[in-house]
């Protein structure tokens, strides 16, 4: 039987990257596939974590430890390297394993951004390079994290970017399915190094996921999952050092069964307004708490965005180590349970959200494990 045109989009993080045995293990997948005949679209992020030499924290600390205030604009080129160099390094390692594969940066690969450095979205992508790549039999790898905007300027994507990259790759091309790998066995119920007791979901919907997503998961960025709405495009969490099937997250909604999953946010300012501010509007990132307090990932951009505010927010005062904890039903809430340490936030119907100190998170998700799962 003829395999589909359809190609299968696989994108992999920057531990599956990190070294040679990590890569092999990458290189391992992506050869079952091509063996099997079809055709395949391989993302990348940069590879390895920070304090390795081609990480993005890597490669943004050079610019940092030139001084404070970097312009977004080479802030933004210098973070799309890490994955530029990852795509041709990955493509070299395919190639000298038999299976010819070329490679592209976001620009090559088609994808089209607004002007929002360090945190752009994806207007449109046009694969017409990619799909005449793939019918010459090649595998293409493409940088994940990155796009141009209509002048041409590189800008990248914000957390979790080259999942993002894929998901939306994978639209443009009417994929079978997109493969995330990372080096977690899916998505599971809760933080597996926080809770001894949590559990790998088989599958997930996908309004649940981007519940989860929204309230601080890790393993796959909001904005990756609705890329894949318009589509339905499946998208399977998956381990790159394992052959286990992951975690499916679908879109139809008779597979729906009661599950309960918990997230959290870290590194987080807490910002505290002396006006009522309308900070989501103006600013990505923003987690809004009420009208004069808000949070804000402690991160390189946090001064850029706290610039973007000040004009709106008056005097503010800031305070850093702040969490959040969230419990996410497929279902109504139940009553939530109140915390002599931590604040009860205001949510949405299927989710209960709490408001703490770093240092309580730990104790917290166990606690919500136990009671909620």
């Amino acid at each position: 039987m003829a395999k589909s045109l359809a190609p299968i989009v696989m994108k992999f993080g920057g531990t599956s990257l990190r070294d040679e045995g990590c890569r092999e293990k990458a290189l391992d997948h992506v050869k079952k596939y091509a063996e099997a005949g079809e055709r395949v679209v391989v993302v990348v992020s940069a590879m390895g974590r920070k304090g390795e030499p081609y990480s993005t924290d890597t490669l943004v600390n050079l610019l940092k430890e030139v001084g404070p205030s970097i312009c977004p604009r080479e802030l933004d080129l210098v973070m799309s390297v890490g994955e530029s160099i990852s795509s041709a390094f990955f493509t070299h390692l395919l190639t000298q394993n038999g299976l010819p594969a070329i490679s592209f940066n976001g620009r090559q690969a088609g994808i089209l951004t607004d002007d929002n450095a360090g945190n752009a979205e994806i207007l449109e992508i046009n694969p017409e390079r990619i799909i005449e790549a793939l019918d010459e039999g090649y595998i293409t790898v493409v940088a994940g994290f990155q796009g141009v905007n209509d002048k041409g300027d590189i800008r990248t994507l914000g957390r979790g970017g080259s999942d993002t990259s894929a998901v939306a790759l994978a639209a443009a091309l009417d994929a079978e399915k997109v493969e995330i790998f990372s080096d977690v066995d899916g998505i599971a119920n809760c933080d597996p190094r926080l809770v001894s007791g949590s559990r790998y979901l088989a599958s997930i919907s996908v309004d649940q996921m981007l519940d989860m997503a929204d309230e601080g998961s890790r393993v796959i960025h909001p904005r990756a999952i609705k890329a894949s709405l318009k589509t339905k495009t499946p998208i399977v969490a998956r381990n790159t050092f394992s052959d286990l099937p992951g975690t499916l997250i679908y879109h139809d909604k008779s597979l729906d069964k009661k599950r309960v999953a918990i997230a959290h946010r870290e590194s987080l300012v807490l910002v505290e307004c002396e006006y009522n501010h309308d900070a989501e509007s103006r600013v990505d990132g923003v987690v809004n708490i009420d009208s004069k307090r808000l949070l804000l990932k402690d991160d390189v951009y946090l001064s850029g965005k706290l610039s973007e505010l000040e004009g709106n927010l008056g005097f503010y005062k800031l305070s850093r180590n702040w969490s959040t904890v969230s419990v996410v039903f497929n279902f109504k809430a139940p009553e939530a349970s109140k915390l002599d340490y931590a604040e009860l936030l205001q949510s949405s119907k299927n989710i209960i959200s709490y408001l703490l100190k770093e240092p309580r998170v730990k104790e917290t998700i166990n606690f919500l494990h136990a009671k909620y799962t």
